[in-house]
């Protein structure tokens, strides 16, 4: 389960201190907290809900034995205790989908940061939450805007099977909060075509007070397959924002476009001196994406591998991997990269390396196979991926990815799984 298809509001509870140690939830007891959801101290309620939440939102275990006694917690008397454990369901997904009724029922609760919490739980659960989509869908008229901003990014978590939530989704895009804006502009681009309709409206939001509107607008535009005579002009426009990361997501949403975008590569071409390298990398791999052109954008992404933010040299690593054996001159620069001080950085460039030249494979998967050991769960799953996509010359890693099929973390699990699956070439 993804929990970060469309941009989320952040809800936070307050919870009263105590005395009382708090264990973490790394190292918490599954069992005793479930006994502490049972205590007659709110306080230990809250406490246990919260961290139940936690382990669930990272996912490290396996949660479907404790779904009845989250689903008997959505109806404890303290509203914190409820948004908590509501949040925990979510993050399970679909395998609690049992809980998707309970968790509904909460879209009606007389406090507000509850609905917020059911109404971004419900996208956890993904197609299975479809019965609530006219719920959520009532929800874009309620008058907080928590509430609010958490329906516009449920319903785009649910994905396609709540497409009936478009129309109300362009409403909420003149919404006066900047979280539903951007929630709503987000969950829009999930729908893709569904959602074409939207385009002049996003288009407006190209010139939002608020640059995170203005920049999920743009991505969006690129998304829905909008219609590239009102887009393109409107978007090379917006490739002057004052905000660099605008400017790059605004490059980034041209590229979508391809050739019906070809207009917008001198405009393009002037931002490969932008002040802001990060902009200067999107600007180059947008101009490839339109016209193909390796010569002129390889200079500035081999540059932004060398660049002082993990951020741009990961970017930039992974476009000459997009790019593929066209950036092959870019192969002795991210050689130097596998051995990055970052960890990530190592991988996203051992991933790109035999991408753009085939016979540096022996040098990327030892690199690969100690990303498989990383503390960070995200960066075993694409060390796992990445061997897989090289196949059986990587066999040499087989025992190492075989170890994470019974990884704590079910996403690293399945990536795993899949991985073993290639290395033995099927």
């Amino acid at each position: 389960m993804s929990r970060a298809a469309c941009a989320v509001l952040v809800l936070v509870f307050a919870v009263a201190a105590a005395p009382a140690r708090v264990k973490r939830a790394d190292d918490a007891d599954l069992k005793e907290l479930l006994a502490n959801l049972k205590k007659p101290d709110p306080d230990d309620r809250r406490k246990a809900a919260q961290a139940i939440s936690e382990l669930c939102k990272d996912g490290d275990g396996d949660f479907t034995g404790a779904i009845p006694a989250l689903i008997d917690a959505l109806k404890d008397k303290d509203a914190i205790v409820r948004g908590e454990v509501a949040d925990a369901l979510g993050f399970i997904g679909p395998d609690a989908k049992v809980a998707v009724p309970a968790v509904r029922g909460l879209l009606k609760d007389a406090i507000p940061e509850v609905r917020a919490k059911a109404a971004f739980a419900l996208g956890g659960f993904g197609e299975d939450a479809k019965p609530a989509v006219p719920d959520l869908i009532g929800l874009f008229k309620d008058k907080d805007e928590r509430v609010r901003a958490s329906a516009a990014a449920g319903v785009g978590e649910i994905g396609p099977a709540a497409k009936a939530a478009v129309p109300g989704l362009v409403g909420l895009l003149k919404d006066s909060d900047p979280e539903v804006r951007l929630n709503a502009a987000a969950s829009l681009g999930v729908f893709g075509a569904d959602a074409k309709t939207a385009d002049k409206f996003l288009i407006t939001l190209l010139k939002d007070r608020d640059e995170g509107v203005r920049g999920q607008a743009s991505e969006t535009l690129g998304k829905i397959g909008a219609d590239p005579k009102l887009a393109v002009p409107a978007l090379t426009a917006a490739l002057a924002d004052k905000h660099p990361g605008v400017r790059g997501d605004v490059a980034h949403a041209l590229a979508k476009f391809k050739d019906a975008a070809k207009h917008a590569v001198p405009a393009l071409t002037k931002m490969l001196k932008d002040a802001d390298h990060g902009v200067r990398v999107h600007a180059a791999e947008a101009i490839h994406d339109i016209s193909g052109d390796t010569k002129l954008v390889l200079p500035v992404l081999i540059e932004g591998l060398k660049h002082e933010d993990p951020f741009v040299r990961g970017d930039a690593a992974h476009t000459l991997g997009e790019i593929g054996p066209p950036a092959k001159a870019a192969a002795p620069a991210l050689k130097a990269m596998l051995k990055d001080e970052n960890a990530g950085i190592r991988v996203h460039a051992a991933e790109a390396l035999v991408k753009v030249d085939k016979g540096a494979v022996k040098d990327a998967i030892p690199v690969l196979i100690e990303g498989l050991k990383s503390d960070d769960k995200t960066l075993r799953s694409e060390a796992a991926e990445a061997l897989g996509e090289i196949g059986p010359d990587a066999r040499e890693a087989t025992a190492a990815i075989t170890s994470l099929t019974k990884d704590k973390n079910k996403d690293v699990r399945k990536a795993a799984t899949e991985a073993v699956r290639k290395l033995q070439g099927k």
